[in-house]
Formats: C-alpha cells, structure tokens, sequence
C-alpha cells in the first residue's frame, strides 16, 4: 500500500500586491526544491500535488507549510493498493463510485416525497435514519444509462438486469433483489433493475486496533453511528487520513460473499452499514470489468 498525500499549495489573491508577489516567489522556490518547477505558471495561484509519504519531496514541503502554513495545507492521505494486495485480502470494503440515482426521498414528486406516510422506509422522526424499507424503490430509471450498478441518494445499490443475473448464476450468498420500479409510467426500453438487499450482518470489528471517532447517537430510534478514525495532526497541520478496518480471525466462519457490518457511518440521517465483499465477488467484478466502484482491504487479527 501507498500512502499518497494530497496536497494543495499556492497564494491568496487577496493579499496586497507586494505580499503577494513575495508569495509567488516563494511557491516557485517550493516548486523547484521538490523538482516540479515545471508547473509553475504565475497567473495560476494554486497547485494540487500528489506526494508519496516518506518521499523526500513530501519532506521538504511539509517543513515549508509548517513555517507557512497560508501557503497550503494537506486535504488528506489516500491508500492506494496495488492489485496482489487486494486479491490477498480475504475480506474488503466495497465501495461504489456512482451516485446518481434519484429515489422517493429526495427529488422525485411522488407520494412518500421526502418521507412522507407512503416513503419506501420508516424513518425515525427525531434523526430522520432509516429504520425499515417497505416496499420496493421508485426511481427515475434513466439515470442508470445502461451502467451495471449506481447508488442512489440515500446509498441504496442498484443493479442492471446483467449484473443481478451474475450474481445469481454464480450462486452469490448473503443477499436478497428487490424489483425497482419507475417513478412514472413504463416507456419504451425501459431498464429492468434490481435492489442489492444484503442480509448477512458480520459481527464487531474489532477495536482496537479498528479506530473510530464522532460517535453519533439517537436516543429516540436507538440508531448508533460513527466514523472510521480520519482526523489527524501533522504538526500543527491537520489532515484526513481513514484508518485500517480489522476484523477477528473467528469472522470467516460467518462471512458469505455480500455482508453488512454491525456498525453505521455517517450522519444519523444518512447512516448505513459498510458492505464487505468476498475474494470471490471481488474477482468476479475485475472479470466482468464492472466499473463505477473499488475496494479496500479490511484485515483479519488472531
């Protein structure tokens, strides 16, 4: 794995002239140190950079922005793993990329609008989490535009007819389809489209070494949520790093190939479990060169 730090650098246009001319001449120095000098270009007044951290570069920069730190700022470090450690993992984070789906909670005018008595799910009234779905989605269909798989706005998966097929004919195990209904009348090629439904929950992860922070909790509908551990200090530099997710060994005894973990993330009103994938969907994905989604490893401690 590597860790990639995003960085951002520049000067502030709304300096007086003359501090900002120091700040050009400064960031063109910065530029030239860690051998990008090339890309300085005095009408541009940032740079987003992506730097290995430990690498010499990253180095030089850091000691530059905690000197002066209205030069730039970290946003955050990514993990980027290569293909073998992800076909090692026996377990990994799935997580789609296309969110682009329109559902009854959010744009589409038709009854149960925005969690009105005919909504798709029970809400609690006091945090607005959903607490049970029923009955099928109603979606504008033609925003999948011929994609396999998309989220809509409240984090519900959507398959094309192809990939719900898939995954039946390979005997996938831990989940359930639920048909997805147009929010208007039929029309002509209308998609046929299924809901993902995982109904395998693993156990805790484990904590530690799992990290978590911002604990959110309603004491009406009883829902907890929280996030993986992401904030952290880089000196006086702070920055978004997500923690490694970890499991206890004995899991693989309960694990089917869609699972949902016991924990929630994210805003009470938009909570929903992580869905953790099998070696074997993950193959399966990369074979069927199924996009708008990746995945990350979630490690497994005795």
């Amino acid at each position: 794995m590597k860790r990639i730090a995003l960085v951002t650098l520049g000067w502030s246009l709304a300096k007086p002239p003359e501090e900002l001319e120091k700040d050009k001449i400064h960031v063109a120095e910065i530029l030239r140190q860690i051998e990008m000098e090339d890309r300085f270009d005095p009408d541009k007044n940032y740079y987003n950079l992506d730097l290995e951290v430990g690498s010499k570069a990253l180095e030089i920069l850091m000691e530059e922005l905690r000197a002066t730190p209205d030069l730039g700022y970290v946003s955050r470090i990514d993990h980027r793993y290569t293909r073998q450690e992800l076909e090692a993992a026996e377990l990994l984070l799935w997580r789609l990329t296309n969110q682009a789906i329109e559902d009854d909670y959010y744009d589409l005018h038709v009854d149960g609008y925005q969690g009105g008595p005919n909504a798709s799910h029970k809400r609690c009234p006091t945090c607005r989490a959903e607490l049970e779905q029923i009955r099928d989605l109603v979606v504008n269909k033609a925003l999948m535009r011929g994609k396999d798989i998309s989220l809509t706005y409240s984090f519900e998966i959507i398959l094309s007819e192809r990939m719900a097929r898939l995954f039946q004919e390979q005997g996938l195990t831990g989940f359930d389809l639920r048909p997805v209904h147009h929010y208007k009348k039929p029309y002509k090629g209308e998609p046929t489209l299924y809901q993902l439904v995982v109904t395998n929950v693993l156990p805790p992860m484990a904590s530690p070494p799992t990290e978590f922070e911002r604990i959110l909790h309603c004491d009406v509908c009883g829902i907890t949520s929280q996030y993986l551990k992401h904030t952290h200090w880089w000196g006086k530099l702070q920055y978004r790093e997500e923690t490694d997710m970890y499991y206890s060994r004995y899991v693989l005894e309960r694990v089917k190939d869609f699972n949902h973990s016991a924990e929630y993330f994210g805003e009470l009103a938009v909570s929903n479990p992580y869905v953790i994938i099998s070696q074997r969907v993950y193959r399966l994905l990369r074979e069927h060169k199924v996009k708008n989604w990746k995945a990350v490893p979630a490690y497994l401690v005795d």
